[in-house]
This record gives structure tokens, sequence and C-alpha cells, in this order.
């Protein structure tokens, strides 16, 4: 763990490539956090990090009318909306666009 004092120096500037990106999308603070706590971890983030929280708001707003408008929220098929609610679950090896 970096020391508070050296942390509080960091600059956007001072981040390049991936961490420069991170400091754009995230901000300074969590590209400094990153870099203190996971610093020389290499990451993979996966587009179904919130796979279970989509699913989880499509069950809570959908009204049996809205498929359309929660697809388009959500980023996923309105078929893949009747399926959630349907029950169904996404399987281990099946890959979802979200």
């Amino acid at each position: 763990m970096l020391h508070k004092d050296l942390l509080e120096l960091a600059r956007p500037e001072d981040f390049t490539g991936d961490l420069g990106l991170i400091v754009q999308e995230c901000g300074l603070e969590v590209a400094v956090k990153l870099v203190d706590k996971l610093g020389g971890t290499q990451l993979n983030i996966p587009r179904s990090g919130l796979k279970a929280t989509v699913e989880r708001y499509v069950r809570a707003q959908y009204n049996g009318t809205n498929a359309k408008t929660l697809a388009l929220k959500c980023g996923i098929t309105e078929r893949h909306v009747y399926h959630i609610v349907e029950g169904g679950a996404v399987k281990g090896d099946q890959h979802t666009f979200i």
C-alpha cells in the first residue's frame, strides 16, 4: 500500500494506456485506488459482470408491456427480457451481450 501523501500527488496525466482510460471513464480517485490496492494484478473485466443486476432489475421493473423499453435500457434483446421474466437462467457456458 502506497503512502497517502504520495497518492494525493497523482494527476490524470500520470496515467497512460489502460489506466488513462480508467481515469477518463471512472475518475482519478478510482484509478489511484486500483493502482494502490491491485497494482501488479492483471484484470479482465467481463461484459457479463452485471448480469445478476440486470436480471434482478428486469424482474423488478417488468410490467407485462415494457419488454422493449427494458431491453433498450439494459442492452439486451427483447427476447432475453422475456427469457428472464419467465424464469429462465442463462447457463454457465452461454454468453450474454451485456
